[in-house]
């Protein structure tokens, strides 16, 4: 009999016990005093909420006695949030002053931090968050576009399809398909690279939590955690519609619809967005196009509340993105990347028709139990992953070698997460956290008629063709648990600890298409444990200064190499991060100017890393043969300089050393010594400038304008030192007329035509770099209703 998913049995367990009602009623009116109409208040993570009637007044009943954060809204005014609790009370009176968005920040709720709603500026960590008006200021429209959310922290296009963003915080970064940086989409995980979101549409919030997280998320929370928050489903009718076009033949199209189902009860929300551009890139050997892009997002999802105690929700998402694949550009002793950027900008030559065609797959289903003093989550998702390719592997017009592949990524999770709901000085969280992945393959490896160039001993043999099918299951529990005590009104203490376990078994066979080289086949199975602590201490000095410290653990399971001969260099051990950070983050101005200062260190042990295991075979892999620390200083502010003009500054310093890191030379057998060498992806001063101005023609019409501009320094793409990317920055901009129902933009990328690589990689001395996007501009239409 098929087994029924864990959450479905919780819904069984829970009986609807009947509680005292509360209700929350005030008014709502702006600085001099006047009543607002129309204005939304609602209680988040509820279906509870009212609109302000003619007078101002508004009325929530039928809520019950536990700690909510109400979020007042109303256009053109700055969004309250205040966390309340109702108390023994039957009845609460809160009044609302709105405020012009012109004149002050906003207030901003995350909940990436301790797994609860918490005040950002309030929050012991180093955690940096946009909403949807900040998303569109800086035009983040896909997973790689995240440069200016945070100091220290940048996403890279990997010169493909996109499907293999690579991820950088404070000098930790992606190398394999294995993540650093936890993502979690509505509290999804994604546990391989290749499955990360693509798209970033219909998102309402992105959070960037820096340092290791390994108590609350777990496996790959080694350098931070990402979680991104799509738009909920409400109980209005609402939505809007997008059309785009643009240079390099691009276009865009984008559509979302929120109506309540049943009233106060059950809520559908769906969007999708399909984009496509032509190539930038120019294949010399045949004359074609690279770098032309399609993709297509969707998603469908519901929110029933069954009664104040009980709500439930269920997402869908669909994305595929096809391209033809990588174009990397190749050094050569007479040709540096550098020397390549100079003459030979856009071109590549090679001859191997490369492609790329990725879709992936996400249910998630979340029950939600509130009990009187705690809530219970119970959240289940499924993702499939399929990715199907041929790559060029030596990016020259002769025949020497390509693969294809065909990639199938399978993965199921359930997490049951209790939160402490009542306003004590005692908050908690909890659970327990189960996962099954399963990576299956279909490698094809093609030695071509000129293989001889680089193997001699394989000339007479070529052309052939070698076929794996490595498959990979892993199999993981943690159990969780982390406490806030609120020492006094201004102090508090937090402590937490989380165990892990996972088992892991991998099998290849491999053959050959000649009878000169004989196949072989093995399988190979371990076991990683870990446990992950965090200690953190806040100090609110007053209402406007605020202090932290803290202490985290993250890691990152081990595995087992399936290209490999030998089954003795199959398996490597997991590898961890330790960080240790102080902050001050101030309100100041009365509201008008927020800045953070935080200071952190980071120990990060038994690295793993791409490096020789065969020398004889010519086989490469991961080991643990890296150890290396890392420290910096990061800022972040944002100023209301006047009505209707704001600036936000990012600045971050990173000085990183590897300390052990002992690779065999490719050529020679010998042992180098990279000790000493700075991390890939570390750019040693890195920041952002973001301006925008809004200013109203009349009283229907505004004209908003922003402008970005992102710098990192130079930096290295490889552990060897060996790529080295110059010192660049881009600027973006956009300018538009926007109304309460129509917005008409301007936008442009990389407006100065910045040439710069995006993605690089080096093995043995083969140095790979590919060519980021040049200037692109367009215009956006958009229809509200």
């Amino acid at each position: 009999m098929q087994k029924k998913p864990l959450s479905l049995h919780i819904l069984l367990l829970f009986t609807i016990i009947s509680q005292a009602q509360f209700s929350i009623k005030g008014t709502v009116s702006d600085e001099i005093g006047n009543p607002v109409e129309g204005a939304q208040v609602y209680l988040l993570g509820t279906s509870k909420g009212a609109l302000t009637n003619t007078q101002g007044n508004y009325n929530i009943v039928n809520i019950v006695s536990k700690t909510y954060f109400v979020e007042v809204s109303y256009l053109g005014y700055l969004t309250i949030t205040k966390q309340i609790n109702p108390g023994k009370d039957e009845e609460l009176s809160l009044d609302f002053v709105l405020v012009e968005s012109s004149s002050k920040l906003d207030e901003v709720v995350v909940s990436a931090a301790n797994r609860r709603l918490q005040n950002i500026q309030k929050t012991e960590a180093s955690i940096s968050a946009i909403g949807t008006k900040e998303i569109g200021q800086l035009q983040v429209k896909e997973f790689n576009q995240l440069n200016s959310i945070a100091p220290n922290f940048n996403t890279y296009d990997d010169g493909g399809p996109g499907i293999f963003t690579v991820v950088a915080s404070r000098g930790i970064s992606t190398i394999d398909v294995n993540p650093t940086m936890g993502v979690y989409v509505d509290d999804v995980p994604y546990f391989s690279t290749l499955g990360y979101p693509l798209a970033l549409s219909d998102i309402d919030q992105i959070e960037v939590l820096r340092g290791p997280q390994g108590t609350l998320y777990g496996r790959n929370a080694l350098a931070g955690v990402l979680k991104i928050t799509t738009k909920r489903p409400k109980n209005e009718l609402s939505g809007f519609a997008t059309v785009g076009f643009g240079n390099l033949n691009s276009k865009e199209l984008a559509f979302a619809l929120n109506t309540p189902v049943v009233k106060n009860k059950l809520f559908f929300r769906t969007s999708a967005r399909i984009t496509e551009r032509d190539g930038f890139i120019t294949n010399e050997f045949n004359n074609k196009d690279m770098q032309n892009r399609k993709a297509v997002d969707a998603n469908f999802r519901f929110k029933y509340f069954a009664n104040d105690k009980l709500s439930l929700a269920l997402r869908y998402n669909l994305q595929r993105r096809e391209s033809d694949a990588y174009s990397f550009a190749i050094a050569t002793p007479d040709n540096s990347l550098q020397d390549i950027l100079q003459n030979s900008l856009y071109r590549v030559n090679f001859d191997a028709d490369v492609f790329q065609e990725v879709l992936t797959q996400n249910l998630a289903f979340n029950l939600k139990y509130d009990f009187d003093t705690f809530a219970i989550n119970a959240i289940t998702s499924f993702q499939h992953t399929k990715q199907e390719s041929l790559d060029e592997f030596d990016y020259t017009p002769f025949d020497i070698q390509s693969a294809g592949r065909l990639s199938y990524f399978h993965n199921f999770s359930q997490e049951i997460r209790l939160n402490s709901s009542s306003d004590t000085n005692f908050h908690w969280v909890g659970g327990v956290f189960f996962y099954q992945n399963t990576e299956e393959r279909d490698d094809v490896r093609f030695f071509g008629t000129d293989i001889g160039f680089a193997v001699p001993d394989y000339a007479p043999l070529a052309p052939f063709r070698q076929i794996e099918d490595p498959e990979t299951n892993r199999k993981g529990i943690a159990v969780f648990g982390q406490v806030t005590y609120d020492i006094t009104d201004r102090l508090s203490l937090t402590g937490g600890l989380r165990a892990d376990y996972e088992d892991v078994k991998a099998s290849v066979t491999r053959t050959y298409s000649t009878p000169a080289i004989v196949g072989n086949s093995f399988s190979d199975k371990a076991n990683f444990n870990a446990i992950s602590p965090k200690a953190a201490l806040g100090y609110d000095v007053n209402d406007n200064v605020f202090l932290f410290a803290n202490f985290a653990k993250g890691f990152r399971p081990g595995g087992i190499n399936t290209f490999v001969f030998n089954p003795e260099d199959a398996p490597f051990e997991p590898e961890t991060s330790l960080n240790y950070e102080l902050g001050i983050k101030t309100n100041l101005m009365k509201d008008r100017l927020k800045l953070n200062l935080t200071g952190f260190f980071i120990n990060y042990k038994d690295q793993q890393v791409f490096t020789v295991l065969d020398l004889a075979n010519f086989v490469i892999g991961t080991d643990n043969i890296g150890e290396s620390r890392s420290y910096g200083l990061e800022l972040e502010s944002k100023w209301v300089a006047a009505r209707g003009l704001d600036f936000t500054l990012n600045l971050g310093y990173l000085n990183t050393e590897i300390t052990k890191y002992n690779p065999i030379d490719f050529n020679t057998g010998t042992t180098l010594d990279y000790s000493g060498n700075d991390l890939p992806l570390a750019a040693e001063f890195n920041g952002n400038l973001n301006i925008n101005y809004k200013f109203p023609l009349n009283k229907k019409f505004n004209l908003e304008t922003s402008v970005d501009y992102n710098y990192q320094s130079e930096f290295f793409f490889s552990v060897d030192n060996d790529i080295l990317q110059d010192a660049y920055g881009l600027l973006n901009g956009r300018i538009g007329i926007t109304s309460k129902n129509l917005d008409l933009f301007f936008w442009s990328k990389n407006i100065t035509d910045e040439a710069y690589y995006s993605y690089g990689y080096g093995v043995g001395g083969f140095n790979a770099a590919s060519f980021g996007l040049p200037q692109t501009y367009g215009a956006t239409l958009t229809a509200k209703l």
